[in-house]
Formats: structure tokens, sequence, C-alpha cells
């Protein structure tokens, strides 16, 4: 390769990098903000993703791809953490921790379907929950560490996800939004629809993942509910194909989870404030539905 050929090979490939919109995102799931600490009780996820606009024929139609990768670890705790009596528990144990890719494509800003695929680990110590979880406990919180006497095992996990979204202007600055999700794989399998009104002057759909079809400064209110049906989900009764589980809870298999939020774009900068109360998982679960709140710090770039 010349050294002509090798200088347009470069810049070829930093403009097609430049021509890009990406993003970078801090994301968490945590139910403290209420005053509790039980179930579904952290999650944290490191996001990161590029958008880009391409033309799909002769036509110069143009539609949307993005792709978009997770670095995610999930935490699940019973209601009373000191005990060591596995009778006196009424929600697993267990870990979760995993890097997701998804690949997504967008006729426009209100219409796309997706795909993705997670690899994962599970169990107290190969997850880190516990070492990250009793840590946080000591040192910020100055409680107690949590028992894990007891907790879901450790297993290397691959899940397939697909998705499709989509949304209808009712009147200016009213939409009725929908994403649907099917996931299956060895950690989690099931299907869920997400459906509800978004109002506010923000293009597209911004409180599906991280949407950037069209960057603009404002903001965005969603009101809704998430219907989910669970085949399998290893976090709460451990494997689909052996009894490893060292409980013996009965999953629900349908559940809802109640949300309203708001998304505020402030160029480069997006917040997202998204509070979910679901019901119960476990049909041992003491208490009937669990809040829990969602923040989403992002930058544009």
């Amino acid at each position: 390769m010349t050294k002509k050929h090798f200088l347009i090979l470069f810049f070829g490939c930093l403009y097609g990098s430049l021509a890009a919109q990406s993003y970078l995102g801090f994301n968490v799931d945590n139910d403290l903000y209420f005053g509790s600490d039980r179930y579904y009780s952290s999650g944290i996820f490191l996001e990161y993703g590029f958008h880009r606009k391409v033309k799909s024929d002769s036509t110069n139609h143009k539609y949307f791809i993005s792709k978009h990768w997770t670095l995610g670890q999930e935490i699940n705790t019973p209601s009373l953490h000191k005990t060591i009596d596995k009778k006196d528990m009424d929600y697993p144990y267990s870990g979760w921790l995993f890097l997701r890719f998804s690949k997504e494509r967008y006729k426009n800003s209100d219409f796309g379907v997706g795909w993705g695929v997670t690899f994962g680990v599970s169990g107290a110590e190969a997850s880190l929950a516990k070492k990250m979880q009793n840590t946080y406990h000591i040192l910020i919180l100055n409680l107690e560490e949590l028992s894990w006497s007891f907790s879901i095992p450790q297993a290397f996990h691959i899940n397939a996800q697909t998705s499709f979204s989509s949304g209808i202007i009712i009147r200016q600055n009213i939409k009725f939004v929908q994403q649907s999700h099917l996931e299956f794989g060895t950690f989690r399998s099931g299907a869920k629809t997400r459906l509800g009104f978004q109002l506010g002057n923000l293009h597209g759909l911004p409180f599906f993942g991280h949407r950037l079809e069209k960057i603009m400064r404002g903001f965005a209110l969603f009101a809704g509910t998430v219907l989910e049906y669970k085949y399998h989900d290893y976090s709460l009764t451990g494997s689909l194909f052996k009894d490893n589980s060292p409980f013996d809870f009965e999953m629900k298999r349908f559940t809802n989870n109640l949300q309203a939020g708001i998304m505020i774009h402030q160029n480069p900068w997006r917040l997202k404030l998204l509070f979910n109360s679901i019901s119960k998982n476990i049909s041992e679960q003491e208490y009937k539905r669990h809040p829990f709140l969602n923040i989403t710090l992002s930058r544009v770039f």
C-alpha cells in the first residue's frame, strides 16, 4: 500500500467515526430512595453506543443504524438481610454480571427493530454481587453486611433478544409508544411489552434506550406499564434443565411494572429519571409491590 492510499484509508476511517453520533452512559437502578433494600435491590450498567444514518437502496431512502454495548450487574436479595435460615427468606440471593451487544435499525425516529446477544455469569462470588453489595453497605451506608448464606449458583449463560418499537402521534407533543421484547437463553426467557404515553418536545422514542436519530434540547414525560410473561428466570429459580437452586420458590409467570418518568436533554447531556413499581416475581414475597428508581446520565459526542 502506498503512502497516498494509506492516508486516504486513514482519513476515510476517521471521517466515518466522526460522522457517527455516539454516547457514553451510566445507568443505575436502586430501591434505596424509597427506604427499602430488598428483592431487585440494585442494577448498575455502563453503556456505550453510536448511531449512523445510511442509504438503504438506489432511491436514496435513508434509515438509522445504531450499535450498543452494555456492561451490567444485577443483584437480588430477600427482605430479611441478616437471616441465615433459608425458611425465613422470601426472595433469593442472586447476582448476574454480563456484557450485552445490540444492534437496532430504525426506519424513522418512531419505528424500529433490533436484536442482541448477552454473555454473562451468575453466582454470588463470580458475579461480584456479594462483594459489591457488602462493600457498599459497610463503607457507604455504615450498615452490617448481608448474610448471603444461600444464593442461586454460579453458571455461565448466553441469551439472545429481539425488539420492536413504535410511536403513534395522537396530537401535538402527545404520543402513544410501545416496545416489545422477546428473550431466550439459559439465563432468562420470556416476552414483555412496554406501553405508555409520551408527552414533550423530544422527538422519537427517548425512553426506549439511547435514541440518537434527532438530537435536540428539551424534555419528555412518560407514563405507562410493562407487561411481562416469564417462561424461565435463572436469577429467581435456577436452571431450567436441572434442580440446582437452594430455594424452593414459586415464580410468578405474569408480572406488571408501573412506570413514570422524565427525560431532560441539555446538549451534550441527557438525564432520565424513571420510577418503577413491580408486582410480585415470587409468590412467597412478603411485600406485594417493589418500588425502585432508575437514574440514567449520558453524554452525547
